[in-house]
């Protein structure tokens, strides 16, 4: 009986030591399953970083290569904005030359102008003869006419072949290989017959100065033509002038509308202004009794009677 209880209390103790022995080997498996999944998503979680750095990498490349591009448009903006402003101050620096140059020469030119008033004042109340050829006025109905948009008291009548013979010396002055475009002035020579300003003659000038769309004639050439128009003993006068715009319509500059009023000395001048790229043109006449609203003389405008 004594054998038979300790055999029992040993199976009982060894059923006793077993399952504790497989408790502790499912704690152990346990635990390294989540030690080996902990770890799993401890990589996965380094992967997924490493995955975001070098995405960061990337974008911080491509920052930078766009910052260095926006640094090299800078810095070519303004090596540009440098090149424009150095641009304009020379533009600047050269009107500002080019008006007192101006100013110098319409100063000149009222000077000669005064001193051939006076020595044609002296020529006609001279007592030395002076031969005149007599010529018949032109054919009236040979005349163009052109009659001021508002009332003067006189017109303008214009043989044919004169607008065109001034056309075609603008147009060769335009669009010529290695030569810049020109404007081209000179002086209407004609006669006055009742209130008809007859245009017979358009005669070539020198410029004494250029622009866009201003010139002015040389007023020692102008003081040539008139000596020219004595010694050929022509019976002709000045009635006028010319020159060109390039492009940009006919009308009176500011430094236009000076030259007409000191040649509006010698009564019925008119001024002829043609456009060879627009095939424009047109009689002006300025009344410097008339004031515009921005204080300059009134320029009257003539156009082609029907």
């Amino acid at each position: 009986m004594v054998v038979i209880k300790v055999a029992r209390i040993h199976i009982r103790n060894v059923k006793l030591r077993h399952p504790s022995k497989t408790g502790r080997k499912r704690r152990t498996l346990r635990k390294k399953y989540e030690s080996q999944t902990e770890n799993a998503k401890i990589l996965s979680r380094l992967e997924t970083l490493a995955l975001e750095v070098q995405s960061l990498k990337s974008e911080i490349v491509v920052l930078q290569s766009s910052s260095k591009e926006l640094f090299d448009t800078d810095q070519s903006f303004g090596a540009h904005l440098a090149d424009v402003r150095d641009y304009f101050e020379r533009k600047i620096r050269d009107v500002t030359d080019n008006a007192e140059d101006l100013c110098s020469k319409i100063e000149e030119m009222q000077t000669t102008l005064d001193r051939l008033a006076r020595d044609l004042d002296k020529l006609f109340e001279s007592s030395i003869p002076v031969r005149k050829i007599a010529m018949p006025p032109p054919i009236t109905s040979q005349l163009t006419i052109y009659r001021g948009e508002e009332n003067l008291s006189f017109q303008v009548g214009v043989i044919p072949g004169i607008i065109e013979t001034v056309m075609e010396r603008a147009r060769a002055c335009v669009g010529q290989k290695d030569k810049h475009d020109e404007e081209i002035v000179g002086v209407l020579t004609g006669r006055v017959t009742g209130n008809t300003v007859i245009i017979e003659e358009a005669v070539p000038g020198r410029a004494s100065y250029s622009g866009m769309t201003e010139v002015a004639l040389d007023p020692n050439n102008l003081a040539e033509i008139v000596d020219n128009i004595i010694r050929n003993d022509k019976n002709q006068r000045i009635v006028g002038w010319y020159h060109s715009h390039l492009g940009l319509g006919v009308f009176l500059s500011d430094i236009d509308v000076k030259t007409q009023l000191t040649l509006q000395q010698f009564s019925y001048v008119i001024a002829l202004v043609v456009d060879p790229i627009k095939n424009e043109h047109s009689f002006f006449y300025v009344d410097k009794e008339v004031k515009e609203p921005d204080g300059r003389p009134k320029t009257i405008k003539f156009v082609k009677s029907e």
